[in-house]
Order: structure tokens, then C-alpha cells, then sequence
């Protein structure tokens, strides 16, 4: 196996899976000369990591690894590679000053944005049993791969769009071939995945306007309603501070510090359960619809609990 990177993917994945790897036999299974693989060890893969995460063992004389180091640093074994060579190269005496301490630092950046950013924010869903699916998707949408997965025991094709957490869960929202529109599938449900050799193109407007999802009921795919809504005083601080999405806009403010709020949805499930979690600071201007169905969930609570 003559291309480095391949070759570095290759034995990185062997490490991770808790294999114990001798210079030998693995020179000989990619075809290359023994000092080729002691290259590879010693300037590209044991300078990855300064915690001993990969090292030789004397007493075996192997190379062995923390079992499953890839998918606690969230970083797939090409990039991985590609990391190592980068590392290497930032050394030679031609590169730029400081080029390989910059290049430590952003490596150590990009593990750490992925570690310890928002997937780890103690009031979301926690990613540890879907950490691998994470890794693919992401290659995925990166790469404008189509996918094949099994969501809820069928077999699906999707173009995947977008990792997003709506209500504390974890979705991808993706383009299903079969159904023929955007569906958001819990990541936790999603097994199997399998990159195929075949890319795809999506309208880019509305994979921006994803970005204006409140929550699972988002429906890019649907015309905008317009709503209106009057905060009081005890929570028009907190929703100008955390806007409830992006579309919200103050229209009014009041003396009393209370305001008037306009934003946009596709489906009025969006904005029923913010409004009815903080009843009765919260009131419905329009439209009338909305307004209805509040009253009925109030009236239907009221008549088996009150």
C-alpha cells in the first residue's frame, strides 16, 4: 500500500480496535518494507498523541493503543492521517516559523471543539452511543455523500443535511429518497450507516433555513406563518436575551418592560409548547388559530385535572 494516508488510516483503525500491531506482519500485509512501517510509527502516528494513547510495548514488541481512542476523539481515521501527515510536514526545515506549534494547537482546537462543545452540554442529549454514527454523518454532509441506514427497523436512502439538537435531542435532518421530502430522524435510532459512492445535490436555500428550526416540527419544506406574541415582564428579559429563534423581532415595548414579539414558523406545533411551558407570561396576538388552540389544551387540561 503505497499512499500514506491509506496506509496511516489503516493501521490508526487497527490500533482502535484494540489490536495488537508488530512491524512485521503489518509490513507485510500493505506490502511495504519493515523501515517504511517504523517510519510511519515513529514521525506520523506516535507524535499524534502526547498522553501514550498509541505506544510500543517492549515486552511484546508491538504497538498497541487505548481501545476505541477514535471514537472519544470524534475524529475518524483518514482525518486522523491527514492530521499526522500535516504535523509531519509543519517540521520540515523549508516550513514556515512556528508552523508545526500552530499546527499542534489546531489540532488540539479541533479535538477539543469536538469533545467538549456542545455535544457535552449537561442539558442535552448525551451523544456517547451514537459518537460513530456522529463521525459518518458528518463525513457525509461534509462530502455531499448519499447514505443507506436502518431507521426504525427499514432500510432508508438519504441525502443528509444537517446534525441538529432541537428540544435537547439529537436529529439528522436529511432528504429521504423513499418519501421524497426532509425528515428529521432521531440519531439515537439510526444504525447501519453506510456511505455510498454516489454524491448529491440539495437546494442550499433550504438547508439555510433549517437554521430557523425551534424544534422537531420545523417543515422547511412549508410557507412561513407569521406570529405575534405579548411578553410580560417576567420573561420579555429572558426570550430578548435567548431569542426563541432567529426570525424574532421586538415589535412593541411596553413601560413595564414587557414587549411585543414577532417571529415566523412553518407549523403552529412549533411555538405551542414555549408558549404553553410559560403560561401565563405569555400571550397570543395572532394568529387566531393559535389562540384556539391554546384555549383547547387549556380547556382539555382543565376538565381531567382541575
Amino acid at each position: 500500500m503505497k499512499n500514506r494516508i491509506k496506509r496511516l488510516s489503516h493501521i490508526i483503525t487497527l490500533l482502535s480496535k484494540g489490536l495488537h500491531v508488530k512491524t512485521p506482519s503489518l509490513a507485510k500485509e500493505l506490502k511495504v518494507s519493515q523501515k517504511i512501517i517504523q517510519t510511519d510509527f515513529k514521525e506520523y502516528i506516535l507524535p499524534l498523541f502526547d498522553d501514550g494513547t498509541i505506544c510500543y510495548d517492549y515486552s511484546s514488541k508491538c504497538y498497541t493503543a487505548k481501545s476505541n481512542f477514535l471514537v472519544k476523539t470524534l475524529l475518524d481515521a483518514d482525518e486522523l492521517a491527514i492530521i499526522a501527515i500535516l504535523k509531519n510536514k509543519s517540521k520540515d526545515k523549508y516550513s514556515d516559523k512556528d508552523l508545526y506549534e500552530k499546527v499542534e494547537v489546531l489540532f488540539k482546537n479541533y479535538e477539543d471543539a469536538l469533545s467538549h462543545s456542545i455535544y457535552k452540554m449537561s442539558d442535552i442529549e448525551k451523544i456517547d452511543k451514537f459518537k460513530k454514527e456522529i463521525i459518518r454523518i458528518h463525513h457525509s454532509i461534509d462530502n455531499k455523500r448519499v447514505i443507506e441506514c436502518i431507521y426504525r427497523n427499514k432500510l432508508r436512502k438519504l441525502y443528509p443535511l444537517q446534525i441538529k439538537n432541537l428540544d435537547g435531542f439529537w436529529y439528522l435532518v436529511c432528504y429521504d429518497t423513499n418519501y421524497k421530502d426532509i425528515r428529521k430522524y432521531h440519531l439515537n435510532s439510526i444504525t447501519n450507516i453506510k456511505e455510498l459512492n454516489e454524491t448529491y445535490e440539495f437546494d442550499t436555500a433550504i438547508i439555510k433555513k433549517l437554521d430557523n428550526a425551534i424544534n422537531a416540527y420545523y417543515k422547511p419544506e412549508l410557507p412561513p406563518i407569521q406570529i405575534q406574541l405579548f411578553l410580560d415582564k417576567d420573561v420579555s428579559k429572558y426570550f430578548t436575551r435567548k431569542p426563541i429563534s432567529k426570525t424574532q423581532r421586538v415589535i412593541k415595548r411596553y413601560g413595564n418592560n414587557s414587549c411585543d414579539i414577532e417571529l415566523t414558523v412553518t407549523d403552529l406545533m412549533e411555538i405551542m409548547p414555549t408558549i404553553q411551558r410559560f403560561m401565563p407570561h405569555i400571550g397570543v396576538i395572532e394568529p387566531k388559530e393559535l389562540r384556539e388552540m391554546i384555549k383547547t389544551n387549556i380547556e382539555a387540561y382543565l376538565k381531567t385535572f382541575a
